[in-house]
């Protein structure tokens, strides 16, 4: 109980705290695009999940039995590795499964996206052990979800809002919107701005 208690805790931490995307701007621009796309959401929101925490959990086990890289230019290629190879293998099981091209073409945006590479070193920096890691993953995965929800509720609402001066209309708008969801999760951090 205590395990699972502890993956739980974690991502919920990742989920609220440590929202990567509103916090730091990982996969903003993917969580953006995609929630201004419905037909794509889910499928897109899986495969960052999956990635998150398949790279996660790999990443961890490499760290734990070998303690071969210390630097962060080492660090950096065996987590672009190991994500590299995630990546080869899904496009393959799904190239074999199925011929649908347009998954495959979410499949690489979804792989090679900052919030997926980030999270094996912010794993790594906390010392996470690897139940933690696989949370860490999970809870990336679902704060992009959370992310792009956001985001898709208030694009929906600021098109519809007349009141917007036409200069502020679309993207402005959809940046002043974030940028104050952003402030919010930096609320949580408990870190100070000026």
């Amino acid at each position: 109980m205590k395990i699972i208690a502890g993956l739980f805790v974690t991502a919920l931490y990742t989920i609220f705290v440590q929202n990567l995307v509103m916090c730091s701007g990982l996969g903003m621009s993917e969580a953006m695009r995609v929630a201004s796309r419905p037909g794509t959401f889910i499928k897109f929101a899986f495969m960052i999940s999956g990635f998150s925490t398949i790279t996660s959990l790999l990443c961890s086990l490499i760290g734990s039995f070998t303690s071969l890289y210390t630097s962060y230019v080492v660090k950096a290629t065996v987590y672009a590795v190991v994500l590299a190879s995630v990546y080869i293998v899904a496009a393959a099981v799904i190239a074999v499964f199925t011929r649908d091209k347009e998954l495959l073409g979410t499949l690489g945006i979804a792989a090679l996206n900052t919030l997926v590479f980030a999270v094996p070193y912010i794993n790594d920096t906390a010392n996470y052990n690897l139940l933690r890691s696989i949370g860490s993953g999970l809870g990336a995965g679902f704060a992009f979800v959370l992310a792009a929800a956001l985001i898709g509720s208030g694009a929906k609402k600021i098109e519809k809002n007349t009141k917007i001066p036409e200069i502020f209309k679309g993207t402005p708008a959809m940046f002043f919107y974030v940028a104050i969801i952003s402030l919010g999760f930096m609320g949580f951090t408990g870190t100070t701005l000026f």
